[in-house]
């Protein structure tokens, strides 16, 4: 979540340790998962999504030196006219986000035909994310990398193409790197991955780093303050975008799912970026803020050996909505 326009977590306090803590936590109850995908599932945008329904499979892997075993969550758009031999796309959202961040991308909208036109389309919930069942805590970018992959075995890919954005870019591209053989091509949207410069840091990342109350912030999550996060991304926000990401934030485990990726978020495998052999595409919107394209997205297509960049005028960190 970016840009909050005031230091909201100093204000956590509030919602504990006075003679009306009793009342206070009444307001202050996490979201089940249950109702996130009742709600979510809801939102006009996403009707194809939830008119088509969702799919549930079991996965294993390893995390903290153990097998583990996970029901995920997806959702498979088969291709209305499929055309030989063409690979599926997995589709990986961001931080905080929820498959249903696709839904116009994969459906359509009246002036795009949508990605399911000639071969089939998996979105899939990244653990610690939405409406994914399940807890790998505490999160990092290799556990949640591992996480797609881990999907992709589940489904049966043999080989598919890996498309993410924001935080969802860097699960991508350290996938690439742990399973070349499977993962044909990349593309990245407005991605993490390079150690930030001080100056692009912005103030509520800086809270979720070093505030020690970060993990509760999920407490005081409002529509307003959603708002007031996406505005700067945006211009307009999209219909459906402020309810959706206002859902997920009010899940306690998806708040600090956020928390811990925004505290990994260090650039830590950078120099590994050179090693992708895959085709890349590097996506970008002029105006982003958060990572700007100058500086970030020059970097990935300088360093990708196979890279290409495009740069989509008019639009922010979120250019593919």
């Amino acid at each position: 979540m970016k840009h909050l326009q005031r230091p909201w977590i100093a204000v956590l306090p509030a919602c504990f340790g006075t003679a009306v803590a009793s009342s206070l936590f009444l307001s202050c109850v996490s979201t089940s998962k249950q109702r996130l995908e009742v709600e979510l599932g809801a939102i006009e945008k996403n009707r194809p999504v939830t008119e088509a329904g969702l799919q549930r499979g079991e996965l294993r892997m390893k995390h903290a030196g153990k097998e583990q075993k996970l029901e995920f969550v997806y959702h498979h758009a088969a291709a209305r006219e499929p055309r030989k031999g063409a690979l599926p796309i997995v589709l990986v959202h961001g931080t905080p986000s929820t498959l249903f961040a696709w839904s116009e991308v994969i459906y359509g909208t009246p002036a795009f035909e949508g990605l399911r036109t000639d071969r089939d389309v998996y979105a899939v919930e990244v653990v610690g994310h939405g409406i994914a069942p399940g807890d790998l805590a505490p999160y990092d970018f290799d556990v949640c990398a591992e996480h797609v992959l881990a999907m992709a075995r589940a489904l049966g890919l043999e080989r598919f193409h890996l498309a993410g954005s924001s935080y969802g870019g860097e699960f991508v591209w350290r996938a690439a790197l742990m399973d070349p053989e499977h993962v044909a091509s990349i593309v990245l949207l407005d991605s993490s991955g390079y150690p930030r410069r001080e100056e692009d840091w912005l103030s509520e990342e800086i809270q979720m780093r070093e505030n020690s109350l970060a993990d509760l912030g999920w407490m005081l999550n409002s529509r307003d303050r959603i708002t007031a996060a996406l505005e700067p991304h945006f211009g307009t926000v999209p219909p459906g975008r402020v309810e959706e990401f206002y859902l997920v934030c009010s899940n306690d485990h998806n708040w600090k799912a956020m928390i811990d990726l925004a505290r990994d978020e260090n650039g830590t495998r950078s120099s590994e970026i050179a090693n992708i052999a895959q085709p890349a595409l590097v996506v970008w919107g002029a105006n982003d803020i958060a990572y700007p394209p100058d500086v970030y997205a020059q970097r990935f297509a300088d360093d990708l050996p196979r890279g290409e960049l495009l740069v989509l005028a008019d639009t922010g960190h979120y250019p593919h909505e």
